[in-house]
């Protein structure tokens, strides 16, 4: 209902005084408020529809006419009605001027169409009104929760708002970080948000931007705000797993393997969506400490969200604490490492750490590589290799039961003191005081130990390539054991 409205129905015969504004005339009415106070504005509300016969207002004085304008634009009102025939024949100069110069809508009434009439033609309007957006809003809704049990993401239902409102819908977590979006801001000027009721610690809204001012949103999409915190709620609370089962065999597979992928593991890669002769992007997001699993799964979710943007196949798979994401490139486009930051800005407390590599044979150590470092805070890229990585990744038996007859000596009596006092100090590069410091021993009690293990493995620790072989040693026997 709006005050232009009032102008058109010849029932009422209601005269244009004074247009007011620009676009005052498309203003919403809320009500109507007869009153025939000087100052009604203590009774009033924005946007109400200002009846008065102006009897307390039979005066002269351009000033005080002012002032009373002036004051109902303080609310604002929607127009002001003026009655002729009780109190005044005619408008009042002061007031047409007045509201001419305040950008007031200033309505004339005849004398024989009484204010109880305008009334019920605006309460009628205005309930007429009010059905048809309920009555869209639930039709909406309807059809939006259908898509959802229908097994359509939350991103299609925020598309199908967006097109029923034409404007741009996006969904904020509690930081007002941007989770999803759908449509343009094409259909005005107006932004709004609407609270998704939430049982949870985590808060989200319903951004709004481009929405026309004609359109009433709570009726409209209070409704669909609830079916879209539903499908937030399982999303990001339910307790069973949301990742496919292709997707999760796959990356079971993965971590599983070694060496050369079997033909299994690049079966199982195409029915996941992936390209096995393709390159890979893996980001593993997990806990640097207690961390609720609402928080990391919404952590997760809002990256693989920005992922699926950029990457032509993003896929997932959840563990108790931890996430892991593949991803393959459709064409060249934003590093993998910027995609990921972008989503994770105010998740600091959570660890995700970021790799890259150019073949299927290389991913299960990559991944394996990745795993090792998540629990540190932060966002953080992989290094290309380490030292378990190289011995994960070599093949055989037999270099296992070598390392096992290198290390013998080492097994018996006092062996295991003499063995971890070898492994910390390949470990810190050969440096005397952090061995010790870490083993909580003396300087010289490390020399003794370092001597007697030379003495045992008839070995030269002073040659780094031996070094090297120590510590390749002992990781294949760890990793063998």
């Amino acid at each position: 209902m709006r005050v232009a409205d009032l102008l058109a129905d010849p029932a009422l015969n209601i005269r244009l005084a004074a247009p007011g504004g620009p676009g005052r005339l498309a203003r919403p009415i809320a009500w109507c408020a007869p009153s025939e106070h000087m100052d009604p504005t203590p009774f009033l509300s924005v946007n109400a529809l200002l009846l008065t016969n102006g009897m307390g207002l039979n005066v002269k004085d351009y000033r005080i006419w002012d002032a009373y304008v002036e004051r109902l634009m303080s609310v604002p009102v929607s127009g002001l009605v003026f009655g002729l025939g009780a109190a005044h024949r005619e408008l009042p100069a002061g007031l047409v001027q007045a509201c001419e110069a305040h950008g007031l809508p200033l309505l004339e009434l005849p004398p024989e169409v009484p204010f109880v009439l305008v009334m019920r033609h605006v309460d009628q309007l205005i309930a007429a009104e009010r059905y048809a957006e309920l009555r869209t809003g639930w039709e909406l809704a309807d059809e939006c929760t259908r898509l959802a049990a229908g097994g359509h993401s939350l991103a299609q239902v925020l598309e199908r708002v967006a097109t029923a409102i034409n404007a741009r819908v996006a969904v904020l977590d509690h930081n007002g970080f941007e989770l999803m979006s759908a449509g343009t801001a094409g259909g005005g000027t107006a932004r709004t948000t609407l609270s998704l009721p939430s049982g949870g610690s985590l808060r989200f809204k319903l951004a709004i931007e481009g929405i026309k001012s004609s359109v009433v949103l709570q009726p409209l999409l209070g409704p669909v705000a609830a079916v879209i915190a539903m499908q937030l709620s399982y999303t990001l609370g339910s307790r069973s797993p949301l990742h496919s089962r292709e997707a999760a065999r796959f990356m079971e597979g993965l971590y599983e393997a070694r060496g050369t992928p079997t033909p299994a593991l690049e079966r199982y890669a195409v029915e996941a969506g992936f390209e096995p002769d393709g390159e890979w992007g893996a980001v593993l997001i997990g806990g640097a400490g207690e961390v609720a699993p609402v928080k990391l799964r919404t952590i997760a979710w809002r990256v693989r969200v920005g992922l699926q943007a950029e990457y032509r196949t993003v896929r997932f798979m959840e563990e108790a604490g931890l996430t892991t994401l593949l991803v393959q490139r459709s064409e060249a486009g934003m590093d993998l490492m910027d995609a990921v930051r972008k989503s994770f800005q105010d998740a600091l407390e959570l660890s995700a750490v970021v790799s890259e590599c150019g073949s299927l044979g290389e991913l299960p150590l990559v991944l394996q590589l990745a795993r090792r470092r998540v629990g540190e805070p932060g966002l953080h890229q992989a290094p290309v290799a380490d030292l378990a990585g190289v011995v994960e990744g070599l093949p055989g038996p037999g270099l296992v039961a070598m390392a096992r007859r290198l290390l013998a000596p080492l097994m018996s009596d006092g062996g295991p003191a003499l063995r971890e006092t070898l492994e910390v100090y390949l470990r810190h590069s050969g440096n005397t005081r952090e061995a010790c410091g870490e083993l909580f021993i003396h300087r010289n009690t490390l020399t003794y130990r370092l001597r007697k293990i030379e003495e045992m493995l008839r070995l030269d620790l002073g040659d780094g390539e031996v070094r090297a072989t120590c510590l390749l040693a002992l990781k294949i026997v760890a990793g063998g054991s």
